[in-house]
């Protein structure tokens, strides 16, 4: 052979070669490119989160015992202070006036028992008895003041209640006087007498207790120790701003001037959706974050699930779920705002893939896996899921490889180019 010959033959191989390779990079080339992500075995963590702002877990309503006005004011608003101290102080004058009347009816309640009991002539009887009647209807009197006072501001809560009471045996008390000294006619009555006598001097007691305790009760004191709150004690003023307790302010029983919260104790309160507060049950382990401490996380436990339920910002519904925190060193705040991740499940020993690698076509999860430089379809069922990660229970093994993104736009069998 012709040395032109092998030369022409040489040309036309790297010729031959050439276009082969064109014919490949220019396949290659245009190979759609997708990202991979490994199978891989770990503890599979699912989380519910929901936002939420700082609350107190333990605090405690102050409330004056009757109607009337602050004389002093022993604290400042964000004060701290220990349980028992002197938070502000109620005019007492019109409540010693009180206590010294009932204590009248109460000498004239018992001074009408003993003269029944000694049976003395039926004119005395009768004297006893209208000292009687004077005592029980001052009785009365107190009673029904101190029902109307409470009840300009509360008709229902357990105060009212109590106050209708003593209101209702005062005057059964009274009528009692009234019917004892109508019917005190002869000594053969004494027996009526004792009874109703009897009845007033109860009566006389249980107000005159009654008064003792309010005027007990006007100097207010914390419950609890902790930073005292102050409270609006009256409507918006002109320019919007709303009445704090201070010397001269008026107060009544059915609203709380003062709070006092304890700071050491806070809770969370995340609005949980509704789709996702079956998932959460108390003692459920969480990691709350805040707007205020970037850096930091707070753990805690959901402590309880309210029943009722609210609205979001969004027009959603959701429950609060109170999560109680462990402040730390940090200085948290009421009202500080931030999100949880609340921990409903954890499945160990799960094969996860990215939540972006998987495909729903028709009703049927699918995965596409990438081998050198091709993808198979493969049919996949699923299990726990996160906001970035699935559980894949059956078509997987651990080390497979799958594609991530551009899953629309691949068939199995196509030749990819991964990155």
């Amino acid at each position: 052979m012709s040395k032109g010959k092998i030369i022409a033959g040489v040309v036309a191989l790297v010729v031959i070669v050439a276009v082969v390779g064109g014919i490949y990079y220019s396949s290659a080339a245009s190979a759609t490119l997708v990202s991979v992500a490994r199978v891989t075995s770990e503890t599979l963590g699912v989380i519910v989160t929901a936002s939420g702002k700082v609350e107190a877990a333990n605090k405690a309503d102050v409330y004056p015992p009757t109607a009337g006005l602050l004389v002093s004011v022993d604290v400042a608003d964000g004060d701290v202070v220990k349980a028992g101290a002197t938070i502000a102080q109620m005019d007492t004058a019109p409540l010693k006036l009180q206590v010294k009347q009932a204590s009248a009816a109460l000498k004239g309640a018992k001074a009408q028992l003993d003269g029944v009991n000694k049976g003395v002539p039926a004119a005395i009887d009768k004297a006893a008895a209208d000292a009687g009647v004077t005592a029980a209807q001052a009785a009365y009197d107190s009673a029904k003041g101190a029902y109307d006072a409470y009840a300009m501001f509360s008709s229902t809560d357990a105060t009212a209640t109590q106050l209708t009471i003593a209101k209702k045996q005062a005057y059964a008390g009274l009528q009692s006087a009234k019917s004892g000294r109508t019917k005190l006619s002869t000594m053969a009555k004494i027996t009526l007498a004792k009874a109703s006598a009897q009845a007033a001097v109860d009566a006389a007691n249980y107000a005159l207790a009654l008064a003792e305790d309010t005027l007990d009760k006007a100097t207010l004191t914390a419950p609890i120790g902790g930073v005292v709150v102050f409270n609006a004690v009256g409507a918006p003023e002109a320019d919007g701003t709303l009445p704090k307790a201070s010397v001269g302010a008026a107060v009544a029983p059915g609203s709380a001037p003062f709070t006092v919260v304890d700071l050491g104790s806070l809770n969370f309160n995340a609005q949980v959706d509704e789709a996702d507060v079956a998932k959460v049950k108390a003692d459920m382990s969480a990691k709350v974050s805040l707007d205020a401490f970037v850096a930091t996380t707070f753990t805690g436990k959901v402590k309880s699930i309210r029943a009722t339920a609210v609205q979001t910002t969004t027009g959603g519904i959701a429950f609060p779920v109170l999560v109680a925190i462990d402040p730390s060193k940090d200085r948290i705040l009421l009202g500080m705002s931030g999100s949880v991740d609340i921990e409903v499940n954890a499945v160990s020993g799960a094969l996860t893939v990215p939540i972006e690698a998987i495909l729903d076509d028709a009703g049927k999860k699918y995965v596409f896996v990438v081998k050198v430089d091709k993808v198979a379809k493969v049919e996949v069922t699923t299990g726990a899921l996160t906001d970035t990660r699935a559980q894949v229970l059956t078509g997987l093994t651990a080390g497979d490889t799958v594609a991530t993104n551009n899953l629309t736009a691949l068939t199995d069998g196509m030749t990819v180019r991964t990155q």
